[in-house]
């Protein structure tokens, strides 16, 4: 292997942790984080809060991350070491804003491992119960276990033993983490063939004859409703890219969690290219089929005004109670216990790999943290006999465990989990500055890089160029987001959380330096170099 500049290298990562993942269980491992089958959540909520949007063009929105993608793949190849954006935001710009950025999108990512274990027991459990007595005529026994399955303390239950699990397979290590990684692409996959045969055995036609018969609302009368209603019914170009660039890009967040792991792969330049592009080919493709065979099965501008409905909570919506997820809308299309079941079992198993994954990432950041005196050492210190570390982990199970609490018994603290996309974003404007100061700001450091980090463009150095485009991206998307806030779809706890998100790491950095100060040491003085490997 080549050694120029900054040797890509071959045995211990930050903290001890050994590389022991391939290139391809890398990119894996980041394209199931995002949650692969999420495209059919953010099509219930995308719609309505940017009225004429169309979900299918909204998946071009996701070239922008290819641009966030570059310039996390420069890095990682410059700075070769778990932590991901701490470790670059840290060494170009402070200390401080190196732990806010990665504090931010740390427990952005947690809080999804607590509110996805919800969302299994919401959209597989509860809505499978209740798509069978929808079936079967509103039975009232299937209707009582739907209710049962649906109290909140029944939430609170399941969803703590399915995290005490993730802990179990967090302790397990890394091979264990990319074993589900695999299995949760393949739940997907299963649930894309259900979609699909479901689409070749019945048709948009049987859909509209099922809905006006189960529900008693005329299948035409959801697209006259809505628009009574104000709502629109064309696609609005404006409206795409606003919805592809929140609530699209919000499902491919955590593909980049293959740089927070770039201690623990092997040939960190190839693993990272994979990782970060072909991740979001893979995303791209599947919610290609999700969001096409929604709009092909139930009609594009009806599932528009359906979302509208529930969302508005107009008193035409015909699912009181429950939302119009894909569990309800591929039983009304079949009227099938089977495609009923698979559908449910799908979205199950690979949510839960997504929760898995979503907090495993994050948790090579405390251990990076702790390496740099800025938590206790306690968190860098590994399991003898996994090799994962141990603290760390449990703390994000506890953050997850806060998290789901929430999204069960105050919901409006993680609505539409809008908070995610505008705390993720605002911590990516500073990844964004770092790139565009690094060749400057830290001459060193970059001159000693890998020649594929100094590549130029027209003159100008590629990571600048990519520096300059993400923090562009970032603040524009920071900004699509405040239309619904400002128009009253959002609540105000989505300011709340992120402000308190990115306040907190920094009151953490000035006591742990004035505490150091205390003992003679000066913690800024380390951040002058990479960790060792």
């Amino acid at each position: 292997m080549s050694k120029a500049g900054l040797a890509l290298f071959e045995q211990k990562s930050t903290g001890g942790t050994a590389r022991q993942i391939s290139p391809i269980d890398t990119m894996i491992y980041s394209a199931a984080n995002p949650g692969l089958m999420f495209a059919l959540v953010y099509i219930m909520w995308a719609p309505f809060l940017y009225p004429g949007a169309h979900m299918v063009w909204a998946i071009l929105a996701v070239s922008q991350m290819f641009i966030i993608a570059g310039l996390y793949w420069l890095f990682s190849v410059s700075m070769p070491r778990s932590g991901g954006e701490y470790i670059y935001i840290s060494r170009i710009l402070h200390p401080s804003l190196g732990l806010m950025a990665s504090f931010m999108i740390t427990f952005t990512s947690i809080s999804w491992t607590g509110i996805l274990l919800n969302w299994i027991i919401k959209w597989s459990i509860v809505e499978f119960f209740y798509s069978m007595a929808l079936i079967n005529g509103n039975n009232a026994t299937w209707l009582g276990l739907a209710e049962f399955f649906d109290s909140k303390y029944m939430h609170a239950i399941i969803g703590t033993a399915l995290l005490l699990f993730i802990y179990f397979i967090y302790y397990k290590g890394t091979k264990w983490m990319v074993r589900l990684a695999y299995i949760t692409l393949s739940a997907t996959l299963v649930g894309a063939v259900v979609f699909v045969v479901a689409n070749l055995i019945t048709g948009q036609g049987t859909f509209a004859a099922n809905f006006t018969q189960l529900t008693g609302l005329n299948y035409s009368d959801v697209i006259t409703i809505a628009k009574q209603d104000g709502y629109t019914t064309e696609f609005l170009f404006g409206a795409t890219v606003m919805a592809g660039s929140t609530y699209v890009i919000l499902n491919t967040l955590g593909s980049t969690f293959g740089a927070n792991l770039a201690g623990e792969v092997r040939n960190v330049q190839k693993s990272q290219l994979l990782a970060l592009f072909g991740s979001l080919a893979i995303l791209m493709v599947i919610w290609a089929i999700f969001y096409g065979m929604s709009y092909v099965n139930f009609g594009d501008i009806w599932s528009n005004s359906l979302y509208y409905l529930y969302n508005a909570g107009h008193e035409a919506y015909p699912f009181e109670g429950y939302d119009p997820f894909i569990t309800i809308m591929i039983g009304i299309m079949t009227k099938s216990p089977i495609f009923i079941f698979l559908i449910a079992v799908a979205f199950a198993v690979a949510t839960f790999g997504s929760a898995a994954g979503l907090g495993f990432g994050p948790s090579r950041n405390f251990v990076a943290w702790s390496f740099d005196r800025l938590i206790p050492k306690k968190f860098m210190e590994l399991n003898p006999n996994t090799n994962s570390p141990t603290y760390a982990l449990r703390t994000v199970i506890a953050g997850a465990w806060v998290f789901l609490m929430l999204d069960i018994f105050v919901p409006s603290w993680t609505a539409n989990i809008a908070y995610t996309i505008f705390t993720w974003f605002l911590a990516w404007i500073f990844l964004g500055i770092a790139g565009i100061v690094f060749t400057t700001r830290k001459k060193v450091l970059f001159n000693s890089s890998p020649p594929v980090v100094k590549t130029k463009i027209f003159g100008v150095h590629l990571i600048t160029i990519l520096g300059w485009l993400t923090t562009a991206i970032s603040v524009s998307i920071c900004y699509y987001l405040l239309i619904p806030f400002f128009r009253g779809d959002l609540p105000f706890t989505m300011i709340i959380v992120s402000l308190l998100l990115m306040l907190i790491p920094i009151i953490i950095y000035f006591i742990m330096k004035r505490s150091h100060a205390k003992k003679g040491i000066d913690i800024d003085i380390q951040f002058q170099e990479i960790p060792s490997d």
